[in-house]
């Protein structure tokens, strides 16, 4: 006599459940984003201090031109760039750890990849409002009355670049959520059991 006994994939997450467990990921991604956040300042400041103790300049002189034109990619934005490898390389270990429970064993070098590649677009997002702010021609510059650059907490790139990051978190979190590290259940099973 055989019985065939099906095993059905677990049911879905009720919604108010799945809304939950969301709103914890994203503030475990907070979370995680703000040591990201404080190992991202840190590269900036460093970057800029030793280019100015080493090379002695600053983050606004230019690094290159662009394309001939009067546009130029500052030290600053360089400084991000490197901040934004060393913080996502940084995140991306805490939040397969922490916030979206990878598996131990489970491969990490094609997510980390995906981690980086939407990194990269919040990375572009800082940029964008970096630029904006620190830009003396830009309409939504900072003001050099109080971000005159006579302290750490007072320099213009360093809260460019704080701004620029806390505007690109929730585009991170979203595509990192619905990308890298979204959940790929497996195919239901069906076992068929020998009874006799």
């Amino acid at each position: 006599m055989t019985d065939a006994v099906a095993e059905r994939p677990p049911k879905p997450p009720r919604p108010l459940g799945r809304k939950r467990r969301i709103l914890k990921q994203f503030i475990t991604f907070g979370m995680v984003g703000a040591s990201g956040f404080v190992v991202n300042q840190a590269v900036m400041v460093l970057s800029n201090k030793v280019t100015q103790a080493v090379w002695d300049f600053d983050q606004y002189h230019p690094f290159m031109n662009i394309f001939g034109s009067a546009f130029n990619v500052r030290w600053y934005h360089v400084f991000s760039v490197l901040a934004f490898i060393v913080a996502n390389i940084w995140n991306f270990f805490l939040n397969r750890r922490y916030t979206f429970k990878a598996k131990k064993g489970t491969p990490w070098v094609r997510p980390m990849f995906s981690f980086m590649l939407v990194g990269v677009f919040g990375l572009l997002i800082t940029l964008l409002v970096q630029t904006a702010l620190v830009n003396d021609d830009s309409p939504i510059a900072l003001s050099h009355s109080i971000w005159d650059d006579s302290t750490g907490l007072r320099t213009r790139a360093y809260w460019g670049n704080f701004i620029g990051v806390i505007v690109a978190i929730p585009a991170n979190f979203l595509f990192n959520k619905m990308w890298t590290f979204r959940h790929r259940p497996g195919k239901g099973e069906v076992r068929v059991a020998h009874v006799g």
